[in-house]
């Protein structure tokens, strides 16, 4: 794996209060506006690439700022082909193929020379004092590690960044990669060029242009008046190849036209497109041309800008490629065609409240070893949960188990209220199994990510004990039981080991016959029991059996679920749903 930041800690920058953020090579980071994405960003460049930071950078004008940062994956292989002076100013520090650096600013404008950077040095002499100042050649040494990063703005003009050829730009930076074989190739015919080019107007050159020399000889005739003993020449320096391509830029062509166009009179959407194109061709070069000495730092605020769908997924390719060809990409987003299922696990959220400030969710990575410890299950689980990355931009999860509700519910939800899932802020998610619904539960706890489910009625009675929710003496299973087992032999219901029904051996399908037990009288109060114990835990009991008893659905097919949703937009709602008042009840826990 290449070195990368791994994490940095940042303390009193701009929104940041104090948190620490955990990276990886591909690392989406994921909130609403004004959260703060962008001042991570920003603080992890400032890091890297100290410059005074101004009043409105102080999240509290009276503290300083501080931003630690890790950098693993400095093993005994990067160790080995850093130039010496490097490998001698890093190696002291490097604990389990780590170094930790610091930089801190005590006060606004502060002189750009006094903010040196800490390293943690791993066997300090004195354990309270263990970050070392400024060791000699740390700078340079971290700065050989992590070149210029690229960073590009959300909402600024993309023109500066490919039309201007400096160090941390994308045009500088691919012209930077195609330099060396073009020099390997066409060097010494370039060079032959240049010095005929100097020959005619370098001062000294052989066959220099009449018309400099011309020029020497008429203000020399001016001098001479105050200088005898002096005569100057007019000198033009020839280039070399490097400084050629540091004036490289792009030119515009539309519709065949053999005249080219600046860059700037493009729309921020063209320019937007030509920028990632040139960040997609980066990634391709990579691969073939790759310098394992150094990571360069790509951060992007959202890539997705001005670009169609389909757009989006090339440019989330080719940014998934540099990450794994010498570049860490760290980059905000809005839109989940960003974040592919195996990313969501690296993924951050980021949030922002009046008095922590900006701060990070847990990551689903981080959270599923806190639920799951069997690696297995671990893996089951997330792809239970990764089946949609809506419950990553979204401020409350819905957990449910049928596609009844999958299908209707959104429709239902926005006939009721007025609003959208997506208004309200939900995400809907259908899980890979009703066993899955207390541990992705606890998943997305962990991840601060406030969380209901929906069940069936055979998720109360059947998996709430091993689920750890209700106790396996509770009487009204214990009922509900003892019911289902009198009301089998007269209806030919197949019972399991446990005594609950089952599709074998059975007249009707499992699902019908704990219909037919929560019709049941006498039961009512049992199942009501169940029902509101369950709420308790956040899961909402179907207490008819499941949705379709309650909204009147007689299957389930797409026929039947479209011939549902088209009548919520034609018909009074009361006469399509027969248990009303209770999806009414159903709703308003739902959305609160």
């Amino acid at each position: 794996m290449p070195h990368i930041i791994s994490a940095i800690r940042i303390i009193n920058y701009k929104s940041i209060v104090n948190e620490t953020f955990e990276f990886s090579n591909y690392c989406p980071l994921i909130g609403y506006n004004n959260a703060g994405k962008t001042n991570i960003i920003n603080g992890l460049k400032w890091l890297l690439r100290r410059s005074s930071l101004s009043k409105d950078c102080f999240n509290n004008i009276q503290n300083p700022i501080i931003i630690e940062g890790t950098i693993d994956g400095v093993d005994m292989n990067l160790l080995s082909i850093l130039p010496q002076n490097h490998r001698t100013a890093i190696e002291p520090y490097v604990n389990n193929q780590k170094i930790q650096i610091k930089r801190i600013q005590n006060i606004p404008n502060e002189t750009v020379t006094n903010l040196r950077i800490y390293i943690r040095d791993p066997n300090p002499q004195d354990p309270a004092n263990e970050w070392r100042l400024n060791p000699t050649g740390i700078d340079n040494a971290i700065n050989a590690l992590f070149p210029e990063p690229i960073h590009i703005g959300g909402m600024e003009d993309a023109e500066e960044d490919i039309s201007k050829s400096k160090q941390g730009t994308t045009i500088g930076k691919l012209l930077a990669e195609i330099i060396e074989p073009i020099d390997t190739k066409y060097g010494a015919k370039v060079r032959r060029i240049l010095i005929g080019l100097s020959d005619l107007l370098d001062a000294d050159g052989t066959t220099r242009a009449p018309e400099l020399t011309a020029f020497d000889q008429a203000i020399n005739q001016k001098i001479d008046t105050f200088f005898p003993d002096i005569n100057i020449r007019l000198h033009v320096p020839t280039p070399e190849l490097k400084e050629v391509f540091n004036k490289g830029t792009i030119k515009v062509y539309e519709h065949q036209s053999p005249t080219g166009r600046d860059v700037t009179s493009l729309g921020h959407g063209a320019q937007r497109s030509i920028q990632m194109a040139l960040i997609q061709y980066l990634a391709e070069i990579k691969r073939d041309n790759q310098n394992q000495s150094s990571t360069t730092l790509l951060l992007i605020d959202e890539p997705e800008l001005y670009l169609h769908p389909q757009a989006i997924e090339v440019v989330r390719e080719a940014l998934k490629v540099l990450s794994n060809q010498g570049y860490q990409v760290l980059f905000s987003t809005h839109s989940p065609l960003m974040i592919k299922a195996e990313d969501m696990g690296s993924t951050t959220l980021i949030r922002k409240d009046n008095i922590r400030g900006t701060y990070k969710r847990q990551t689903l990575k981080t959270a599923i070893p806190q639920v799951e410890n069997n690696a297995a299950s671990q893996l089951l689980l997330l792809f239970s949960l990764s089946n949609s990355t809506q419950i990553l931009f979204s401020e409350k999860v819905i957990l449910t188990e049928g596609t009844t509700e999958i299908r209707v519910l959104p429709k239902l939800i926005e006939r009721i209220t007025g609003r959208t899932l997506g208004l309200l802020k939900c995400a809907l998610i259908k899980q890979g199994g009703v066993t899955n619904t207390r541990k992705s539960m606890m998943v997305l706890h962990v991840m601060d990510l406030p969380v209901k489910a929906i069940v069936d009625l055979d998720y109360a009675l059947k998996y709430s004990v091993s689920d750890g929710l209700l106790q396996s003496n509770d009487p009204d299973i214990t009922a509900c039981r003892q019911l289902i087992s009198q009301i089998s032999i007269s209806n030919q219901i197949g019972l399991d080991s446990d005594g609950w029904p089952t599709n074998i051996n059975s007249s009707m399908s499992a699902s019908q016959a704990f219909a037919l037990l929560a019709s049941q009288p006498e039961i009512q109060t049992n199942i009501n029991n169940l029902h509101t114990k369950l709420l308790t835990h956040n899961i909402w009991v179907w207490k008819k059996g499941s949705i379709e008893e309650h909204i009147g659905l007689k299957g389930k097919s797409e026929q039947i679920w479209a011939t549902f949703v088209n009548r919520l937009s034609q018909d009074p709602i009361q006469n399509i749903i027969p248990d009303y008042q209770e999806i009414l009840t159903f709703i308003e826990w739902l959305i609160t």
